[in-house]
């Protein structure tokens, strides 16, 4: 029996006109193409939003960047919810709309008021009845108004109509990871199109085998494995902060906050950002610290003396004095900023 004649011979390589002419109309009939010049100049004008902290804007690079998914998680106390309203507050500057996911139903008014610069005008609590209707919801925000913002607090507590119907002792393993997952796969281009940003709150859960001491989040791997940057917050033991002035009373602690996933620079960056209790990141404390870290501003530990330069004037001064100088001084406060870059 003859053999098959081979038409190995016959492949001819694609030239440079074929390729340019199939890339024409690609770019011309097919949605979320983009030639890879054009990659950089698309992701440069995304706008990213401050998490409200120096130290952390620093270790992300761009953070919480426009149409990406985003992840925060920690134990109880670490400071998840103050971090995420010290996100919202500077969206809202930027003229965009806040919609707030309370599915734990605790976000109160008096948590609102810790962040003065939060605009109430653009920020919406919503309360679900249910996982599935927080999933609709979700993708309604996300499909509907170009350029929001939408905490999700938390993924715990989404309950699947699975468990709201059924008896409380049947077994529903499984069900709000799925959910979660369903969620993701939901939003994930809408937010990419409208240049959302959604940023899920996650709870660490101690792994009950017995073998294994690692900490996971709840809800899934869907949202750690699509999300664009990760950070893991965690109260520093004996990180507390004190007023010096007021007989050394407990004002605040620092909190550490680990980059575990970033898209837009380097992972497994760690910055202890300092949280004052109702009030929030105490953002000119950050500023400061970074100042000292970088050798911005000369400190001198014995006796806390730090050396203020500006304008031609030079002082020295104690943490209280300095912090309320950048407080109060915005032309100073911006200097420092200038510098911080400089330096970055």
């Amino acid at each position: 029996m003859a053999k098959k004649k081979s038409n190995a011979g016959d492949y001819k390589p694609a030239d440079e006109e074929l390729i340019e002419a199939v890339a024409k109309e690609m770019n011309s009939k097919w949605a979320g193409v983009a030639y890879g010049e054009e990659i950089e100049e698309l992701d440069n004008n995304r706008r990213s939003i401050s998490s409200g902290s120096t130290k952390l804007d620093w270790a992300l690079v761009k953070p919480f960047v426009e149409g990406t998914i985003n992840e925060i998680h920690g134990k109880n106390g670490s400071g998840k919810t103050t971090l995420a309203l010290e996100i919202a507050a500077n969206a809202t500057l930027m003229g965009k709309p806040v919609y707030f996911f309370d599915l734990e139903r605790k976000l109160v008014n008096s948590q609102i008021d810790m962040i003065p610069r939060l605009n109430r005008k653009l920020f919406i609590r919503i309360r679900p009845d249910n996982g599935e209707d927080a999933v609709n919801k979700v993708h309604y925000c996300v499909s509907n108004v170009p350029g929001c913002v939408v905490i999700f607090d938390s993924l715990t507590q989404m309950l699947p109509e699975v468990e709201d119907a059924e008896n409380a002792e049947k077994q529903t393993m499984g069900t709000v990871a799925r959910l979660a997952a369903k969620m993701v796969r939901k939003i994930v281009g809408p937010v990419e199109r409208n240049r959302c940003m959604v940023l899920f709150i996650s709870h660490i859960t101690t792994n009950m085998d017995m073998y294994s001491a690692e900490e996971k989040t709840k809800g899934g791997n869907a949202v750690p494995d699509i999300a664009s940057q990760r950070v893991r917050l965690k109260a520093l033991k004996g990180g507390m902060i004190k007023d010096k002035d007021n007989g050394n009373t407990v004002i605040g602690q620092m909190t550490k906050c680990f980059v575990v996933k970033n898209n837009q620079g380097l992972s497994y960056k760690e910055v202890e950002v300092p949280i004052i209790y109702g009030r929030g990141i105490a953002r000119s404390l950050d500023l400061l610290q970074v100042a000292r870290d970088l050798a911005i501003i000369d400190y001198v530990p014995q006796g806390g003396w730090h050396t203020y330069e500006f304008n031609n004037e030079t002082k020295k001064l104690h943490e209280s004095e300095l912090l309320e100088i950048i407080e109060t001084n915005k032309e100073y406060r911006q200097h420092l900023l200038n510098l911080i870059k400089e330096v970055l």
